[in-house]
């Protein structure tokens, strides 16, 4: 019979997604996650498997959170166009934060580093795309039964759109000198519900 585990496998799943994070899967070592998580390598391989096993689990885990740490703004009752600014507002509020050292969206950076390469990775991308799609559109079909919501543009297509907003926006974020920048772009998104 084996030792126990002697750590939190979630916590450990935190620190990995926030190093890979901030440094990209090609530049993030064994060795980096091993001193990051304080976790030693041996049972780092024998919780979670190689690296590229220990990230996958990291991109679930996030997009599991992203589901209850923004989008329940998505949830809320009000004016359609008031909640959706609102939403972008704690988007570019994130994205433009000295805390999160405009490090852009692990989802959106995953896409350009990985994506392409990995299908693993990329069907987790496409996941979490399609989940922030159904949200924008759970969230626009609701409005539009409630008849707060008038647009000329199909619900599917302008959630599609919005999706395209939010990633947009952590990317520009990265070298964005001022966060208005980002609020110009969310204001011309916006006039779409008009």
């Amino acid at each position: 019979m084996g030792r126990p585990r002697e750590f939190d496998q979630e916590m450990v799943l935190d620190k990995a997604t926030e190093l890979f994070w901030s440094k990209g899967y090609e530049r993030t070592s064994i060795q980096d996650l091993t001193e990051h998580t304080g976790v030693h390598r041996g049972s780092i391989y024998d919780t979670f498997g190689d690296k590229n096993a220990l990230f996958l689990s990291c991109l679930d885990r996030f997009r599991l959170n992203s589901k209850k740490h923004l989008f329940y703004i998505l949830d809320e009752p009000g004016i359609p166009k008031v909640i959706l600014e609102r939403f972008f507002e704690k988007v570019i509020d994130g994205a433009m934060s000295d805390s999160w050292q405009r490090k852009g969206c692990l989802m959106a950076n995953t896409a350009t580093e990985l994506a392409p390469i990995d299908s693993n990775v990329a069907s987790r991308v496409e996941a979490y795309s399609l989940d922030m799609e159904n949200m924008f559109y759970s969230f626009l079909l609701r409005a539009q039964k409630d008849g707060n919501l008038k647009s000329k543009h199909n619900l599917r297509e302008l959630s599609r759109f919005l999706v395209n907003t939010r990633q947009g926006l952590y990317v520009m974020s990265k070298t964005a000198g001022d966060s208005k920048i980002l609020k110009d772009a969310v204001k011309v998104a916006l006039s779409v519900l008009s």
